[in-house]
């Protein structure tokens, strides 16, 4: 039960912050410092150029497990004209564009947009577009209309482009199903002039790292980043800085807190756990008071008999711990791999949570529950131990042969 308990507790806070990473920030984001300042107003022209260049760098000096993807974030008005031409309805959006029409890209997977498209399809062309559903009963939108955006290119100057809507996304989060839309990242660059050019480098880690290793693979690239000169077609003041997934959208705080919650769950379920092998471990020595009595009479020490005790409680705890692990890792695994489908009740909280909750396996898990398990067991036998032996023989035998 303790193994369950923790591991689905770290797997839905991992699921919350892999979620995040994968709709927004990433699990490492490598953005340009005037651009992060502003990233409210989406300032293109603080944009890093030299595309191929900044990815040819970030893999040399970031662990190879590291994925590193480009993406665009942009805000516009998006135009819905009606059969005249003329506008029907118009609503400013946030968009992000991503490498959806890459066969080696692994955005599509990344985003689950097989489940979070519930209507349409994915984009298979530059200048085609999803909309969350909430935006487009909004604007009353429907599949393979066209829609104009209305937005700031690089320079400073009016950008316009008009895109299909091609499907609806879904992904449980209120504010993005309300204004997000998504759109290939090749097509962004071309609307808003920005050749070679992208907002962010998000880097994504397996998931089987923990987010408390975050910090340290982030100081590492910071200590490359000193040592790195002004890439071809960077400004002046252009310059990146190297951001976790924690230190974005007040995850960090949310995490500190659920981490406290957390602990202040656990160790009240350890306590109950570590009283009820207590009861246990005494209750099998008052039960065995005629043996107690029996082996004592045949001439073994105090000391010896309770060194015995306690290596069987021991031996015993090892034993159960074993078990617990068999069974409780088997549970772990399944809820790891197959998870649990909450449907629309996680979607009702606002936070980034997958509607399918899964646990995460960590040694953390095993470790809480076999020390407790294992040290109850063992001093709920040695202090019943102690107290039996505090009684005179006399008393034993005549508890002995009362029956």
């Amino acid at each position: 039960m303790t193994i369950v308990m923790l591991g689905f507790m770290d797997g839905i806070l991992m699921d919350m912050v892999d979620m995040t990473a994968n709709l927004d920030t990433g699990h490492i984001r490598f953005v340009n410092k005037d651009f992060y300042k502003e990233e409210h107003m989406n300032p293109l022209d603080r944009s890093l150029p030299a595309q191929k260049e900044t990815l040819k760098w970030l893999r040399e000096n970031s662990p190879e497990k590291i994925e590193w993807v480009p993406r665009i974030r942009w805000g516009a008005v998006m135009d819905v004209p009606d059969e005249k031409g003329e506008t029907r309805a118009q609503k400013p959006v946030i968009g992000t564009a991503l490498d959806l029409l890459s066969d080696a890209s692994n955005e599509y997977e990344r985003l689950g947009l097989e489940k979070a498209i519930i209507e349409g399809r994915v984009p298979q062309k530059p200048k085609e577009i999803l909309v969350g559903y909430l935006a487009a009963r909004e604007l009353e939108l429907k599949i393979g209309e066209k829609v104009t955006l209305l937005g700031q290119s690089y320079d400073g100057g009016l950008a316009a482009d008009n895109y299909k809507v091609v499907g609806f996304v879904r992904f449980g989060v209120n504010a993005m199903d309300k204004r997000m839309a998504l759109m290939d990242i090749t097509g962004a660059q071309d609307s808003f002039y920005l050749e070679d050019m992208v907002t962010d480098w998000l880097g994504f880690v397996p998931r089987g790292i923990s987010y408390k290793n975050y910090g340290s693979i982030k100081n590492d690239l910071e200590k490359q980043l000193e040592t790195l000169k002004p890439l071809p077609g960077w400004a002046e003041d252009d310059w990146p800085v190297v951001k976790t997934v924690l230190e974005q959208r007040n995850l960090d705080t949310f995490v500190t807190t659920f981490e406290s919650v957390n602990a202040y769950v656990v160790s009240i379920f350890l306590i109950l756990m570590g009283i009820v092998l207590w009861n246990a471990g005494l209750l099998n020595g008052i039960y065995r008071y005629g043996e107690l009595g029996m082996r004592l009479a045949m001439g073994e020490s105090h000391g010896l008999l309770l060194k015995h005790l306690v290596m069987e409680a021991f031996l015993i705890g090892i034993i159960g711990a074993l078990f617990g692990c068999i069974l409780g890792g088997s549970f772990l695994y399944y809820f790891q791999e197959y998870g649990i489908d909450m449907g629309d009740k996680l979607a009702q909280t606002g936070l980034m949570l997958s509607d399918v909750s899964r646990a995460r396996m960590s040694i953390d898990a095993f470790v809480y529950a076999i020390i407790p398990g294992v040290l109850a067991n063992v001093l709920g036998t040695f202090v019943a131990g102690i107290g039996i032996f505090k009684r005179s023989e006399a008393e034993l035998f005549r508890e002995l042969e009362h029956g």
